[in-house]
């Protein structure tokens, strides 16, 4: 397993990369390669870890022995594109959306296969999983641009509330139209789902002296009351962008619909056949399926 270290920034070399620095240690190698970049930041590597990941010599750029060289990139891109070469993370001090994408962009012309990159766990994994909670349609297209698949499925868990009639043109050709279906179908499946777990209302009990089975009616009244609030008419049949929000509800959420519209109800009996169904309601919402 590969050991790192780091010394101390020199405080005359402001352009040079604090952590790919002339001491960046690997495995007891000091680092045999300049990397310069478009904005006159100098990084220092080692160039056999360079060739290693690369299958066209690292862009052309090493096909010869070399101790320096130029790159397009700004420092701020070749930063990540390293970090993710040598396994490092970049959460510490995480760039933006934008300069990961164009460090993908780096690495492809590099000649590095971001799939081998990307698995679970892994540091550019983590990278692009971070956005999504703040910029999640813009990282799953990311994600499905360069197919990285299960980074696509992990972010699509925080689509389930987005409104897929917001995605401009940019983004659906980005993410493609296998990626948009996807996302769609999953939007559609889950709402498919949910109607049909709440289409049966509570079961009705034995006639009490206290409750008949008119009585009864009012419970799957307020069950059908509750229905139409979570699932208007209009959505039923539509596509699911236009009731995003029930197919991220929480399990809390159905709980208090269905209970508050039959906050009437007085019937014990009534009261636990509501209880228990309820209950399988929320556990059954729970087994549906959250990614794509």
């Amino acid at each position: 397993m590969a050991t790192f270290s780091y010394p101390q920034q020199n405080p005359h070399a402001d352009s040079i990369s604090t952590t790919f620095s002339p001491g960046f240690v690997i495995d007891g190698l000091i680092p045999d390669l300049e990397i310069t970049s478009a904005d006159a930041i100098h990084f220092h590597v080692h160039s056999e870890r360079l060739l290693a990941v690369s299958n066209n010599a690292f862009g052309g750029l090493l096909h010869r022995p070399v101790y320096a060289l130029a790159v397009p990139q700004p420092a701020t891109v070749l930063n990540v594109t390293l970090n993710i070469i040598y396994g490092m993370s970049c959460l510490p001090n995480p760039p933006s959306l934008e300069s990961t994408e164009a460090a993908l962009d780096a690495l492809i012309k590099y000649g590095i296969t971001l799939t081998q990159l990307a698995k679970p766990s892994y540091p550019l994994y983590e990278l692009i999983r971070s956005y999504a909670p703040y910029y999640p349609i813009e990282a799953y297209a990311v994600a499905a641009h360069h197919k990285l698949e299960e980074l696509a499925a992990a972010i699509s868990a925080h689509l389930l509330a987005y409104d897929l009639s917001r995605i401009s043109d940019e983004l659906t050709i980005k993410m493609g139209p296998l990626y948009f279906s996807r996302l769609a179908n999953l939007h559609r499946s889950r709402m498919t789902a949910l109607r049909n777990i709440v289409l049966q209302p509570p079961a009705t009990h034995p006639v009490t002296p206290l409750c008949n089975l008119d009585s009864q009616r009012e419970v799957s009244r307020a069950w059908a009351f509750a229905n139409a609030e979570l699932i208007p008419p209009r959505c039923a049949e539509s596509m699911p962008t236009m009731a995003t929000s029930a197919t991220d509800i929480s399990t809390y959420a159905l709980e208090s619909t269905f209970t508050n519209a039959a906050a009437s109800v007085q019937c014990p009996d009534c009261r636990m056949m509501l209880h228990n169904r309820i209950e399988e309601v929320k556990y059954q919402w729970t087994a549906v399926k959250t990614t794509i």
